[in-house]
């Protein structure tokens, strides 16, 4: 063994290795590529040895004496230069793929395609839970913004994504004893998060593994918000979701219920009692629809009515049910009160086109018997004798031009007509219970006019006391997967603002595309494929056609019969089998990065400052 000094500090290291390596074996980290494929030569190891100034130290074996250091201004200079030398080789690829940029969570998508692919489930939940700790429910609900961008598309049909990362939870996750990751050593430091919904308990998950003590305080007599109370069953089942907050507590984090903000504890209060405080309070407060007769008996607010489904079962529809709206809400109103019995008739302001609730969520709702009036707004509900709601006078509209929301601006005609209906259920918007604010006078919280929570967009910090804030109360009305992507960047700074060393992502793209897969896009791949498989196959019907075509088309998700989903709350969509799963998930283009999240040179490129754009621009 022999005396060496890194960074001021003496080590005893072997003489029989490079000093890379001994770096490393005493717990030093010098940036390198040596050995990645295709890297030769990346200069990243470079260090400073005195009296023999910049060296290698790949190529470097320690000496007795010698005094190394690894970090400098002029070292970070020069590996900000090699790596944008590197990045700029025509043979390198550091893009992330389209599916993970478009993801609010970040997550690793093409990683756990290809852990699929290969029928290794327990691999691919490890990569999705790195950043998405709930994928049993959030492959259930997911809006899927991902398979929107996959570059599959201009191929033939996007990758069934959603249904990809549902398959491997419930392969991994539903068992008797399902893997958590092992926590860090305990922090001695408290945190308090307001809300059990998916993005205060996936905070909460990330900060336990950590080592910190968290507490989640949810005013509702269970936890899983939006999930439990806003989502059917018919979606999520609520086992499910029990299941999965029971994993997550794992560690753990510990679920106060029945615990109201601003009535039970105010802000202040746990501001002092605890090292950090979350804000994770959602937007389970409906928004009214205020017209002449909403009022009425038989007149119900969409969130309340989903909420009473969970809870009392008290608001009775009755035989003809119209619900307002265009959004999932909506949607989820409508085919719940079709569950109950009811000929169910959604009425939309807008045409199809611009409903925001999810394409295939519609088309759920069109099949299994929902009605749809289109650009149709309600101007009055009237009475019968008993004073409830028999009727509904709607006014015919039009379109004009764009609004805020890039959505052309619905007006009214003057045209009208009356249905009869003894339910009406108004969907059009929620927001946050912000009756917590009017006892609080030590803080000052920032808002917006529209009532939600100014906060730092990396690190969720308000700059007020020790307080973050996530989610819908950030955001306005938002998905459960967005919420939860708030919550893994409040963890990261929470984890920050008291010292920790949370490891950080990596998601940064250097360049916009992949070199090597583009080209196999080519707009007219499917029609040429089907015309092939056709001559070959004769006069075959196209259902054979289609049978042939299974390994190039997107899976299809087996589902209850129609007829049994009108008189059924149980899930509808019943998962892929495992062969479909693989089958599907060898469809990914591989579109980035092969290494992921895990990419070193990504890692470094982010860690040294490289500007993407300088880069992009080089290699587009």
């Amino acid at each position: 063994m022999i005396n060496i000094i890194i960074d001021g500090r003496q080590y005893q290291v072997e003489p029989n290795q490079s000093l890379l390596s001994a770096a490393e074996a005493c717990g030093i980290e010098i940036p390198s590529l040596c050995g990645s494929d295709g890297l030769s030569g990346c200069c990243l190891c470079e260090v400073e040895v005195k009296n023999s100034g910049t060296v290698k130290a790949c190529e470097t074996s320690p000496a007795e004496g010698m005094s190394v250091i690894t970090s400098s201004p002029a070292l970070s200079r020069r590996r900000k230069q090699n790596l944008e030398d590197i990045l700029s080789r025509p043979d390198i690829n550091c893009a992330v793929p389209p599916c993970q940029q478009a993801c609010p969570a970040l997550v690793d998508i093409q990683s756990y395609l290809y852990f699929i692919s290969r029928g290794d489930n327990a691999k691919a939940v490890d990569v999705i839970r790195k950043t998405l700790p709930m994928p049993l429910s959030i492959g259930r609900v997911c809006p899927a913004f991902c398979e929107a961008k996959c570059l599959r598309n201009q191929v033939d049909e996007p990758l069934a994504i959603r249904f990809l990362k549902r398959h491997a939870a419930d392969k991994v996750l539903s068992g008797s004893h399902p893997l958590v990751p092992q926590p860090k050593p305990e922090k001695k430091k408290h945190i308090a998060i307001v809300g059990a919904g998916p993005g205060g308990l996936s905070c909460g998950y990330f900060l336990t593994n950590e080592g910190y003590a968290v507490t989640v305080f949810e005013a509702m007599p269970k936890a899983g918000g939006w999930l439990r109370y806003g989502i059917p069953e018919y979606r999520l089942p609520k086992a499910i979701l029990d299941k999965e907050i029971d994993i997550m507590c794992t560690n753990g984090m510990k679920i106060e219920l029945n615990q109201r903000l601003g009535s039970d504890f105010s802000l202040s209060a746990l501001s002092q009692d605890y090292d950090a405080v979350c804000l994770a309070i959602g937007a389970s407060q409906a928004s009214e629809m205020n017209y002449p007769g909403s009022e009425l008996p038989g007149c119900f607010l969409g969130v309340d009515f989903l909420k009473d489904q969970i809870m009392e079962k008290q608001f009775a529809v009755g035989k003809k049910v119209a619900v307002i709206g265009g959004g999932n809400t909506a949607i989820d109103c409508a085919r719940t009160a079709l569950r109950l019995g009811a000929d169910t008739t959604l009425i939309y302001r807008r045409t199809r086109e611009e409903m925001p609730a999810e394409t295939y969520e519609i088309e759920e709702a069109e099949h299994e018997g929902v009605h749809f009036y289109f650009l149709t707004n309600p101007v009055e509900n009237i009475a019968d004798e008993t004073g409830r709601v028999c009727q509904v006078k709607l006014e015919k509209m039009a379109l004009g031009e764009p609004d805020a929301s890039g959505r052309r601006r619905p007006r009214p005609t003057g045209e009208f007509f009356m249905d009869e209906f003894d339910t009406v259920i108004a969907a059009v918007s929620q927001k946050t219970d912000m009756s917590f604010i009017e006892n609080e006078n030590k803080l000052e919280l920032p808002l917006t006019r529209w009532n939600t929570l100014t906060t730092d967009n990396d690190s969720m910090f308000t700059g007020v006391a020790n307080i973050f804030g996530i989610g819908d109360f950030r955001r306005g009305p938002a998905t459960a997967v967005e919420a939860i992507a708030d919550g893994r960047r409040a963890a990261q700074g929470i984890d920050a603002f008291l010292g920790g060393d949370m490891e950080k992502l990596y998601t940064d793209s250097f360049h916009s595309r992949n070199v090597d897969r583009i080209h196999l896009v080519r707009a007219q791949h499917a029609d040429k494929l089907k015309d092939v498989i056709r001559n070959r196959m004769g006069r075959q019907p196209d259902k054979e056609v289609e049978q042939a075509l299974q390994k190039f088309f997107r899976a299809r998700m087996p589902s209850l019969p129609l007829d049994e989903c009108k008189h059924t709350f149980a899930e509808v969509e019943l998962g892929l089998s495992g062969q479909a799963a693989m089958t599907e998930a060898q469809r990914c283009l591989s579109c980035g990065c092969m290494d992921g999240n895990a990419c070193k040179l990504r890692r470094y490129a982010t860690d040294y400052q490289v500007d993407k754009l300088k880069i992009q621009q080089h290699h587009p």
